[in-house]
């Protein structure tokens, strides 16, 4: 019988938990695809490359969701119990308050193992493979849209105009490129020109070089006077500046061994190793530690959340729902105002990541004692 009790109890809690999960992901995903909307929809590119680059988001977002939904799906369904009165029948029945809350904690500590795995390699390559594509976005994607006998201008600065063009603008015919910046203005002119790729293999960056074959040069020196350059082989390059990629960080991209190794590394070595800059440097470290401690707040917020959604009915407590977005204001405004200390090297990493846990873990301690006087 307490066994059907406690499936009952986990299969009431799954429903809300998944619904939210999804909630709060498409909530994320709405924010990050408007900073993507200009490139999606400026690009030449397939529904299967769109929803796969939104499958590498939704990916990452799981662990900064399902802290939050387990909290509120907790705090819902044990609520719900309590407001049916199924609460107090089950204690009334011989159940204690520590077998109710175990399946809600069963639940959770699938779901922090699961998280726990996640972040080891799966959302870091899912990281790699969203900054490639990005990569892909800004750059080569971008050169997708060159179209024969029509004006080109998503790259800062250049206008180009080809009368034929191959395939991602591979190989174009009676080229014509206008460079636009602050110090200077040229035309040039070419019969030919050849679009090559470079990628790196560890950036993924891609570097891009426009060659033109045959043509001119025209513009104004330093004194105003415009001259005419003929050549016989041109290459000019597609800055990788002229596509700031604002979507990824490196640290994101390390699996958890790599960041442990970090951890053991100077500043001096990490810098030669990784390229990482102070910053940079930091953020690994904080990743590191901030990847621990997502899977152990799912099981601290869903303990929470148990005793929050008993207290919503019972006692003084009469908002479980203002209580609980009081307990989060009071853990993610510790959180980052620690990881900021930390930031400047005034306290340890570890402590700025775990203490607000333990201030929350607290807090949920002392509303668990409440509940057999509130029963």
């Amino acid at each position: 019988m307490r066994l059907l009790l406690q499936r009952y109890l986990a299969a009431q809690f799954i429903l809300p938990m998944v619904v939210s999960t999804i909630f709060f992901i498409c909530f994320l995903l709405t924010f990050e695809l408007f900073r993507l909307t200009e490139l999606l929809v400026t690009r030449d590119i397939s529904i299967w490359f769109t929803l796969g680059l939104v499958g590498n988001i939704a990916l990452t977002f799981i662990p900064l969701s399902l802290p939050i939904a387990v909290f509120f799906s907790t705090i819902y369904c044990v609520n719900r119990l309590s407001s049916d009165s199924e609460y107090i029948a089950m204690r009334a029945g011989g159940l204690t308050k520590g077998k109710i809350l175990l399946p809600f904690l069963l639940v959770a500590g699938l779901l922090s193992f699961s998280v726990y795995h996640l972040n080891q390699n799966l959302i870091p390559h899912s990281n790699k493979e969203f900054k490639r594509k990005v990569n892909y976005l800004t750059s080569s994607g971008l050169l997708a849209g060159i179209k024969p006998g029509q004006f080109f201008n998503l790259i800062p600065g250049v206008t180009l105009f080809a009368t034929q063009s191959t395939k991602y603008g591979r190989n174009l015919d009676e080229v014509f490129l206008q460079l636009n910046d602050k110090k200077e203005e040229k035309v040039i002119f070419a019969n030919k020109g050849e679009l090559k790729f470079e990628r790196d293999p560890n950036s993924l960056t891609e570097k891009l070089t426009l060659t033109l074959l045959d043509g001119n040069i025209i513009g104004q020196n330093k004194n105003q006077d415009t001259e005419k350059i003929v050549f016989k082989k041109y290459i000019f390059p597609v800055s990788q500046s002229q596509f700031q990629d604002r979507f990824s960080v490196k640290e994101t991209m390390l699996s958890s061994g790599e960041l442990e190794n970090v951890l053991k590394m100077t500043y001096e070595e990490a810098k030669k190793i990784y390229n990482f800059n102070k910053k940079e440097f930091f953020n690994a470290k904080y990743e590191y530690w901030n990847r621990k401690n997502g899977a152990l707040i799912i099981f601290i917020f869903c303990f929470l959340g148990f005793t929050l959604g008993v207290t919503g009915n019972r006692g003084k407590g009469k908002n479980a729902g203002l209580v609980g977005i009081l307990c989060l204001i009071i853990y993610y405004g510790l959180f980052f105002s620690l990881v900021s200390l930390a930031n400047k090297n005034k306290i340890p990493v570890q402590f700025a990541v775990f203490f607000p846990a333990t201030i929350i873990s607290l807090i949920g301690f002392r509303f668990y004692k409440k509940l057999d006087w509130q029963s």
